[in-house]
C-alpha cells in the first residue's frame, strides 16, 4: 500500500483552480506518486445540481486517504 502524500485538500483545490483558470495541466510529485489535475474541456454544462467530476474525484481521494 503506498504511503499517503503530504498534500492537503486545500492545496489540491488550489492546484485545481489554478489549472482551470490557466487552462493547463498541473502536476505534483511525491516519492514517485504523481497528483495531476487538468481543466475539463468538455462542452457539457454543469447546472449546479450535480457535482463536477473533479469534486467527485477529490471526495473519493479524501475518503480513501482519511481526510475529513
Amino acid at each position: 500500500m503506498p504511503a499517503s502524500i503530504p498534500l492537503k485538500l486545500s492545496e489540491m483545490k488550489r492546484l485545481a483552480a489554478f489549472a482551470k483558470r490557466e487552462g493547463v495541466r498541473a502536476e505534483v510529485e511525491f516519492n514517485g506518486f504523481i497528483f495531476r489535475v487538468a481543466p475539463d474541456h468538455s462542452l457539457a454544462k454543469n447546472d449546479g445540481s450535480e457535482e463536477s467530476e473533479l469534486d467527485r474525484e477529490l471526495a473519493e481521494f479524501d475518503r480513501k486517504h482519511g481526510y475529513s
